[in-house]
């Protein structure tokens, strides 16, 4: 049945359409398919020469909330500021779609329904990008600005909303927008920064959701992704170039926004020079230097130094020595020597003229700690950890140029020394990224007693903390650091020394924590039969219920526990799981369900308190069928603690091997017929790789080939079967094998994210480690 018009519909939604016959009918229908249903779509045919006319016309036949405009080609700005200018009188909110991108099934309902809560004068939330696979990924973009739902804040509240500056992800309040006299600048690129960046600042407030509201296609002809253009660098420095100066009135907002023009919109076309032509150069020494030149000097000075030094030469017009610089740091980047005593500063290798000293000065803050732990291992009870340490940019290449202590650290500020044993290790070098330093001897090895980590406290947790004296090439003089270790790549597990007694090694805010715990509860076995599932388990407290919380959303099922003395059980209909499922930020387009929805199981005590239920060694991995073709599969998270994934039957590897030509693996698969194995990278382009795989009686089989392998291009691939990943169950933990060098290169599997399947190839460790041409052996 075609929809109803209201009289006033709530919501304006303005689409321009320029010859996107192929993508035009995919946005159309997430637009129709929209939970908020009162909309007034005017679709603006900007002078297209392919069917998309006829494509907008049969669709707004079929459905009287969608209008065709008609104009001559002016491009995105004047088409949008047509079909406002169309748009139904009396609506209370605005939005844009461009007309090859789709949209969540509740993207408008979250938008106005925040809006209509807070009163703000417009609504923000997160984009993902949907690659021509018609994958989604978090759009990086988006990642800072959307990390959470903020309702009625601002711009100069949280500035990292400076990077939110597309239009399509928003939904204005009217009033808002007439009031400013909002209009989109007509015949040039980047038409929405004039608009957006103006109005975040104007606005009383403004919604943030972290909800995905906008799927952003990602094709590679679009203008947006080809930098090194004269026209791109000229209509980008315009556009910031009037918002910089409409701030002028407020010098404070002026600051942040020119820095953040340097160091993200100009930045992103200064990286291209070196593969631009003798006029994008120009372009960019004119345009980009026009902006730069009416920059506070405040401004450029509390730039990183790896951004100073580059403006300062753009500045001054040392193009040559501007991209020498940018080619060099493609290869070492944020790179540079470190020269002084007390007032140390930079040194750029490729630089051949001087830099005057504020521009090369060098802040503490300018030498970080790199701390990584790459291996972790249990053996004979105790936990050996492996990793390297070195302050960025001062060399590791000698012994004496390596002290170091560790210690763990609770948060009362309790002691516990470590002994640190120190490693020289080359491929430390390979692994920094850069040419100009040897880091060869920041490697270390620690061992941790875990008797050592337990207290009368049910849950300790210590912090691994790691100090390095770095030298800067004068002897008895250092630079002294200390932190947190960080993630490189390492597998932790989980260590029980009794059975109810463990040790937890986790990354918790991208830093290495140990947990010592004594155990409360625990799942003993799970069964499904009849349309319920349930779970059986111990428990030492006085709980009541069991609950299982939603992931994806606050939502939540909740059940009695039978108690029988510590012993438990309780009974889920899976009715109230199959409700449960989808809620939340879509994560598929045009509202599909996602490959996985996850649940944590927690005892919940009289008082309103939640235990989580832990999932011990020898609990059975468990897959139950459930209606709709999915499954039901309890693992373990990487804290030790039971898992509930409603999902799509996934792949479980049980070994990984190699042979004397191919790789191997073999494992439990529950989706009947055989479906290729697929490697996907991820990136500016998304490519995928298939191998055959053979599946029987509930198992699946991936043989490889070497020369297979030889095809596949370096970086890491995601390992999925069907649309689900290919997973390693924490109850197995096959062994990983090394990695084999095949043909110059060293192809390997590993961990990541805990339990998912990585296939990493790259260039051999002795080709990453050999310095540049000309790189101090001293690095002094």
């Amino acid at each position: 049945m075609t929809p109803l018009t209201s009289p006033t519909p709530r919501l304006s939604v303005v689409v321009p359409v320029h010859n996107v016959e192929e993508h035009l009918g995919a946005c159309l229908e997430s637009l129709a398919r929209q939970s908020l249903q009162d909309l007034d779509v005017v679709l603006v045919d900007d002078g297209s020469t392919d069917d998309s006319p006829r494509i907008a016309r049969e669709f707004a036949a079929r459905d009287n909330r969608f209008r065709v405009v008609g104009r001559e080609n002016g491009g995105l700005g004047a088409a949008r500021n047509t079909g406002v200018a169309h748009t139904a009188p009396g609506a209370e909110y605005l939005t844009f779609v461009d007309s090859d991108d789709v949209l969540p099934s509740r993207a408008f309902e979250l938008l106005t329904g925040a809006l209509d809560k807070s009163g703000s004068d417009f609504a923000t939330g997160n984009v993902l990008r949907l690659t021509g696979g018609g994958r989604l990924q978090q759009h990086p973009l988006f990642t800072k600005p959307m990390r959470s739902t903020r309702p009625a804040t601002h711009v100069t509240k949280d500035w990292s909303l400076l990077l939110d500056r597309i239009a399509c992800n928003k939904v204005f309040r009217r009033t808002f927008w007439d009031a400013h006299s909002f209009a989109f600048p007509e015949g040039v690129l980047y038409e929405d920064i004039p608009v957006v960046l103006p109005a975040h600042f104007a606005a009383r407030s403004v919604d943030v959701l972290q909800d995905a509201v906008y799927y952003w296609r990602f094709r590679d002809s679009s203008i947006t992704n080809r930098r090194a253009v004269v026209r791109g660098v000229a209509d980008r420095t315009a556009a910031v170039l009037g918002v910089s100066r409409g701030l002028a009135g407020t010098p404070e907002h002026k600051k942040r926004y020119d820095e953040s023009v340097l160091c993200e919109d100009l930045w992103y076309f200064m990286q291209v020079l070196p593969e631009g032509d003798a006029a994008y150069r120009e372009a960019f020494l004119e345009h980009a230097g026009e902006f730069a030149a009416q920059v506070n000097p405040e401004v450029l000075a509390g730039l990183p130094p790896h951004h100073r030094v580059k403006w300062h030469l753009a500045r001054e017009r040392r193009l040559e020595e501007l991209v020498g610089l940018l080619e060099f740091e493609r290869h070492s980047p944020r790179t540079h020597r470190v020269r002084g005593l007390r007032r140390r500063s930079a040194e750029y290798p490729p630089l051949t003229a001087p830099l005057p000293r504020e521009v090369r000065a060098l802040a503490p803050c300018d030498l970080p700690l790199e701390a990584r732990l790459t291996g972790a291992e249990w053996r004979d009870g105790t936990l050996r950890l492996t990793g390297y340490g070195y302050i960025r940019n001062l060399p590791a290449r000698a012994r004496r140029h390596a002290l170091k202590a560790a210690w763990l650290r609770t948060p009362d500020r309790r002691a516990l020394p470590l002994r640190l044993k120190r490693i020289n290790d080359p491929s430390i070098t390979a692994r920094s990224g850069q040419r100009l330093h040897g880091y060869d001897w920041a490697g270390f090895e620690l061992a941790v007693d875990p008797a050592r980590l337990l207290t009368e406290s049910a849950t300790t947790t210590w912090k691994l903390v790691l100090g390095v004296l770095g030298h800067s090439g004068v002897l008895g003089h250092g630079v002294a650091r200390r932190g947190g270790v960080a993630d490189g790549g390492a597998q932790l597990e989980v260590h029980y020394l009794d059975e109810h007694t463990r040790i937890v090694p986790v990354f918790a805010g991208g830093r290495l924590q140990l947990n010592a715990e004594r155990v409360q509860t625990w799942l003993t076995g799970h069964d499904s039969h009849d349309g319920v599932l349930t779970l059986t388990g111990e428990t030492r407290t006085r709980a009541s219920a069991l609950r299982l919380g939603h992931w994806h959303s606050e939502a939540a099922i909740q059940v009695p526990l039978a108690r029988d003395g510590e012993r438990f059980a309780a009974e889920v209909p899976l009715e109230e799981l199959a409700a449960v499922r989808g809620r939340g930020p879509v994560r598929a387009p045009h509202g599909e369900s996602r490959p996985a929805d996850a649940y944590s199981v927690q005892l919940v005590k009289p008082d309103g308190k939640r235990l989580p239920v832990a999932a011990p060694p020898g609990l059975p991995l468990g897959r139950h069928v459930v209606p709709g073709g999915r499954e039901l599969a309890f693992t373990v998270s990487a804290w030790g603690n039971a898992v509930l994934t409603d999902q799509l039957p996934h792949a479980y590897t049980e070994s990984v091997t190699w042979t004397d030509n191919s790789l191997v693996l073999q494992g439990l698969y529950g989706g009947g017929p055989a479906v290729p194995l697929q490697l996907r990278r991820t990136g500016a382009e998304e490519e995928e790789v298939e191998l055959p795989v053979r599946c029987a009686d509930g198992r699946f089989r991936v043989e490889s080939a070497y020369e297979a392998l030889t095809l596949i291009g370096e970086g890491e691939w995601q390992v999925s079967l069907g649309e689900a990943p290919v997973r390693i169950p924490a109850a197995a933990r096959p062994a990983l094998p090394a990695p084999r060098t095949i043909a110059g290169r060293d192809v390997g599997v590993r961990r990541q994210g805990h339990d998912h399947l990585v296939l990493t190839v790259s260039r051999t460790a002795s080709a990453e480690a050999a310095p540049a041409k000309g790189a101090d052996p001293c690095g002094s």
